[in-house]
């Protein structure tokens, strides 16, 4: 595997800030259509997280919510749905088909962890969709919608070219990086784990287990925030070199999660 594109400082791309810029109005939302106001949020979204590992595909609900009823942003033309997330044959299923839910033309899939979490170790399996206009992605967020900075860390897969990996990260509303690495194999083939190793003096993301990228600072440099953790596929709006004009192929899509293990740093203090 090898970086195939260098890192962009000081501002993010327009693209960065479609795949980790929709977290601010995303999570507000969500935060509401989980069926709470400021108490809920208080006393449950505000509660960090320890380890824990999620593996049979049979996910915790207590950890996880799916996302329905809203959309991330004006680069999608899917609304998140909670009938896009589902659970079968060992793995968790995120899906773009053509119901149409809200004002959109699509629907699309998100599930991300009630409580937030800090430095550790994060890997989730997946198998990624190869086709035009599609993203899957893995992100870790908080924001001022739950009185943070914003602080993302995240890696996605467009659709356009399944052997490339994107990676990128935002510290108090800043991106700071854009990376794309070469996969050597294309991801919507089979499962293979993605992750990132948080530690206040750096990140290291992973592929299959193996380093391909990292950052160091710091610790005002880097996120440092613990965030909630958002699995997502979902459609793009518009014809964009980055991902190209969603057509649907006139039947579901659908990106697969075969597990997702978190381990806390020891450093943590949320135990």
């Amino acid at each position: 595997m090898r970086r195939i594109a260098t890192e962009l400082g000081g501002r993010t791309s327009g693209r960065v800030t479609a795949l980790i810029g929709a977290g601010l109005a995303a999570l507000l939302a969500s935060s509401l259509f989980s069926g709470g106001g400021p108490a809920l949020a208080d006393s449950l979204f505000s509660h960090v997280g320890g380890s824990f590992s999620e593996t049979s595909g049979s996910f915790d609900p207590s950890r996880w919510q799916r996302s329905d009823g809203w959309k991330a942003g004006g680069h999608m033309n899917c609304t998140w749905s909670r009938a896009n997330v589902t659970s079968g044959k060992g793995h968790l299923a995120l899906t773009v088909d053509d119901r149409i839910t809200g004002y959109d033309r699509y629907s699309c899939g998100e599930y991300s962890t009630h409580r937030f979490y800090g430095y550790g170790a994060y890997t989730v399996s997946l198998k990624a969709v190869k086709a035009d206009g599609v993203m899957t992605s893995v992100s870790h967020y908080t924001g001022p919608p739950f009185g943070d900075p914003w602080d993302e860390i995240t890696l996605g897969i467009a659709g356009k070219d399944t052997t490339k990996l994107e990676i990128s990260y935002v510290v108090n509303g800043v991106g700071h990086r854009n990376a794309v690495v070469d996969l050597g194999f294309d991801a919507a083939k089979g499962f293979h784990s993605y992750g990132f190793d948080w530690k206040p003096d750096g990140i290291v993301w992973t592929v299959d287990g193996k380093p391909v990228h990292e950052v160091s600072g710091r610790p005002e440099q880097l996120p440092r925030m613990p965030g909630r953790l958002m699995l997502r596929f979902w459609s793009a709006s518009g014809d964009t070199q980055w991902l190209r004009r969603f057509t649907y192929p006139g039947h579901p899509l659908t990106a697969e999660v075969a597990s997702v293990t978190f381990r806390e740093d020891p450093a943590n203090l949320s135990n």
